[in-house]
């Protein structure tokens, strides 16, 4: 099934503002070397001189991809969070759409160490209904979700990007990338009116991360990428990539790692469509506190749901008796 935009928004073509190409990207996954197969993937894109009501626009939101989002090895679950902070939509919703931009949809995205994502919403210090959620998430199945109702975002607010891996498998640290082996914790929000807002993620502090596997100091000025370890003696002269992988990572560590990277200063990434940026690009903020959690309502009964409640336990019971009852009984000789 094709998406397809509300009937009062629609995708702006033929401005400077918007896009000059499209690319289509396809990832094909055969592991079993299959021979012969025929893909018809493609774009059917459907033009039309009647101007909707609104132009829609798509804000990149969560961990700015780079390795300073890093995962240990043979972890269980793991959280990393992306933060579109307060400051960036103070700044860019205040100067372009004080009464707030209105989401459709959204696309949450991480690579193969990905097992859930949460898009987490918050006004004012308290947290709203989740924007969007995946806590079954498959790589080779993601998609827009078109959300039951349009969210309003406005100044001040912030946006969480909340993603959870598994690394059991895996015997070396996971580092943001492109690669599907690295990682991504994003999220894409089509929304409406179109504003000159881009980007709006974060990036951890790398020295607290190092500082907790016990670098001490870090060759300066920097003039190689990933940049090099002046000491201590264990570490001297080895990239923090290396370093990272040289740690004798447990489960007890890591855990104690991940606590530490969420409580982390970030640097807050605030770009504009012509990848100008935001005033707020470059400064440091702390992660939100969250006051008032969004606490999910409790599912009341009218009557006669209650009489189906009652009449789906009383069967359960008698299916649960009867399979108990009917692995009591031994085999006829």
């Amino acid at each position: 099934q094709g998406f397809t935009y509300p009937p009062h928004v629609g995708l702006s073509i033929g401005t400077p503002a918007d896009p000059q190409f499209v690319l289509m990207e396809v990832h094909y996954d055969n592991p079993s070397y299959t021979e012969g197969l025929i893909d018809n993937s493609g774009l059917r894109l459907i033009y039309t001189p009647v101007i909707r009501k609104y132009d829609a626009g798509v804000i990149e939101a969560g961990l700015w991809v780079s390795l300073f989002h890093n995962i240990p090895p043979g972890m269980p679950e793991f959280v990393s969070e992306g933060h579109c902070t307060l400051e960036c939509l103070e700044e860019a919703l205040g100067a372009e759409r004080p009464a707030g931009i209105h989401v459709f949809a959204v696309l949450l995205h991480a690579h193969l160490a990905g097992r859930a994502i949460r898009m987490r919403h918050f006004h004012n210090g308290e947290e709203q209904k989740l924007l969007a959620y995946d806590d079954e998430f498959d790589f080779n199945f993601q998609e827009f979700q078109y959300l039951k109702e349009e969210r309003t975002i406005l100044p001040g607010d912030n946006l969480i990007t909340e993603c959870h891996y598994s690394t059991v498998d895996r015997i070396r640290m996971t580092w943001g990338g492109l690669s599907t082996r690295n990682e991504m914790c994003l999220s894409y929000l089509l929304y409406y009116p179109r504003i000159n807002l881009t980007r709006c993620a974060s990036i951890p502090d790398i020295m607290e991360q190092l500082q907790f596997i016990g670098v001490k100091e870090i060759y300066r000025p920097v003039r190689t990428w990933p940049f090099i370890i002046k000491s201590p003696k264990q570490y001297k002269n080895l990239s923090f990539m290396d370093a990272m992988n040289k740690f004798k990572w447990s489960r007890s560590e890591g855990l104690s790692y991940n606590e530490l990277v969420l409580k982390l200063p970030v640097n807050v990434r605030c770009s504009k469509t012509d990848n100008a940026e935001w005033s707020i690009q470059g400064m440091t903020a702390l992660p939100p506190e969250i006051e008032r959690p969004y606490k999910t309502e409790p599912i009341i009964c009218s009557s006669s749901s209650c009489l189906c409640c009652s009449l789906f336990l009383t069967l359960l019971f008698v299916v649960h008796v009867t399979a108990s009852t009917m692995g009591n009984i031994g085999p006829f000789l």
